[in-house]
């Protein structure tokens, strides 16, 4: 009987499991050969945190495979090497694609560079892929040809004709995905003409609708909506602050004083969560507070998505907090030596991320220079070229007699990921003993000597 039983058991845990998550397969060829390659799937778009799904490397040829574990249909992202592409995979298919990587002018900014293309040339999805990709098509045809119109004119007539041209160009939607994708981007097209302050937005695509975590039209219109919706609602600014002070029971109680709020539980808590986020980069008062409410929200919630998506945000803003360890690197300089950040663990040291070279750019080398000549030996600069810019970033050090290391990246593209880099130039604060001080810290033009003099000497 022990043994029936045991038997009965596994075979409906490897049903779950076979039924919760499903593979992913894409093949494919790119023209950047020898290169890392690596598959995101988001599922929580509030913080754009993905979930690494596997990595490989393109070999002589450029050909790579990726595989991966899904329950849902997911968007995904596709780095190759520093760069990437997007996509939408759904359980159990299979793509076969090619991502093309532009080949980029030495001296062109990072904003300049032109992007890289995919062509999914065979997808077992049934058609979603393709069907969401000719919707972005015909949307922004009509933004471009009707711009005037449609945000000027406000003519509202032009969605239906948006519309009819999806229904003739797409006869055979069957997917609930691609639906809603159309749905919410029509809805961000009728917010931007609507003088309202998009009070019949929300009544006809949020009120009393399903959460879509996962639909990037959906969160993107979430985003634009309901940032700062507790300032914009029918609140009293002077209980809503009391109840914010009181602690998340008396502020939940308050919250729901609204009838819409009321109306949407799931919903007004993912608004409450976002606001709550964004209160975390507050002064110290307010962020201690909030960062107490989303600790409430995560114990309490009754929805999984949610106590995700509180973890993911606590992920990323605990790992490059003030104090957190700096993650350590050892990278060869224009000269060929070794040179690694705990070889300045005694030292103030600031980490300056480049690839490319633009007016802001020059103009933050400028300041640069000027507060190294102040600091002297007190901040120790390390300038990270990526490895196509180093040539490029060797001639300007010495043409300008900059006498700072630069630092080659070359194929430790993932520090980019560990100090979440993700523009040109990047900044990053060490303090003594190689602690996160600030991540990302202000640019040279702005508060950057403000900061390291408040920093110097901790």
């Amino acid at each position: 009987k022990r043994m029936k039983r045991w038997i009965f058991t596994t075979f409906f845990v490897l049903l779950f499991v076979a039924a919760s998550a499903q593979n992913v397969t894409i093949t494919g060829r790119s023209n950047k050969t020898n290169t890392l390659m690596r598959l995101f799937a988001y599922e929580d778009l509030i913080n754009d945190y993905g979930v690494l799904l596997d990595q490989s490397q393109t070999d002589q040829q450029g050909n790579f495979i990726l595989e991966g574990s899904v329950k849902q249909v997911l968007p995904a992202r596709i780095y190759v090497g520093l760069e990437y592409v997007d996509l939408i995979i759904c359980p159990n298919a299979t793509y076969d694609i090619e991502i093309i990587v532009p080949e980029q002018k030495e001296n062109v900014s990072y904003f300049e560079k032109e992007l890289p293309t995919i062509r999914v040339k065979r997808a077992t999805d049934k058609g979603l892929y393709r069907q969401v990709v000719l919707s972005e098509e015909i949307f922004n045809s009509y933004l471009i040809e009707h711009f005037n119109q449609i945000y000027r004119g406000r003519q509202v007539r032009y969605l239906d004709s948006i519309q009819n041209t999806i229904d003739r160009e797409l006869p055979d939607i069957k997917s609930d995905y691609v639906e809603n994708h159309i749905r919410y981007k029509t809805a961000a097209i009728r917010l931007a003409i609507s003088t309202d302050g998009g009070k019949k937005t929300i009544k006809d695509y949020f009120d009393g609708q399903p959460v879509l975590y996962t639909q990037s039209a959906y969160v993107d219109l979430f985003k634009e909506l309901f940032d700062g919706y507790f300032n914009g609602a029918s609140y009293d600014s002077h209980l809503l602050n009391e109840a914010f002070a009181e602690g998340p029971v008396a502020f939940r109680q308050y919250l729901a004083t609204e009838p819409f709020m009321a109306r949407n539980p799931r919903l007004a808590e993912l608004i409450t969560i976002y606001n709550l986020q964004k209160l975390c980069y507050g002064d110290r008062s307010t962020s201690h507070l909030a960062k107490n409410h989303l600790n409430y929200i995560k114990a309490q919630t009754r929805y999984a998505e949610h106590k995700a998506i509180v973890g993911d945000f606590f992920a990323k803003l605990n790992r490059l907090a003030s104090g957190a360890p700096a993650t350590d690197f050892t990278l060869k300089d224009s000269n060929g030596n070794d040179i690694s950040l705990s070889d300045f663990k005694d030292r103030l040291v600031l980490l300056q991320f480049v690839d490319g070279m633009s007016p802001v750019a020059e103009r933050q080398f400028g300041e640069l220079r000027s507060l190294h000549q102040q600091w002297q030996d007190s901040v120790q600069i390390l300038t990270i070229a990526t490895h196509d810019r180093m040539d490029f970033f060797k001639r300007q050090f010495d043409e300008k007699h900059i006498d700072w290391p630069l630092l080659d990246l070359g194929d430790q593209i993932l520090l980019l990921e560990a100090y979440n880099v993700r523009t040109f130039p990047e900044y990053i604060l060490v303090r003594k003993g190689t602690k996160i001080g600030e991540a990302p810290a202000p640019s040279p033009e702005r508060y950057l000597e403000e900061r390291v003099r408040q920093m110097y000497g901790k």
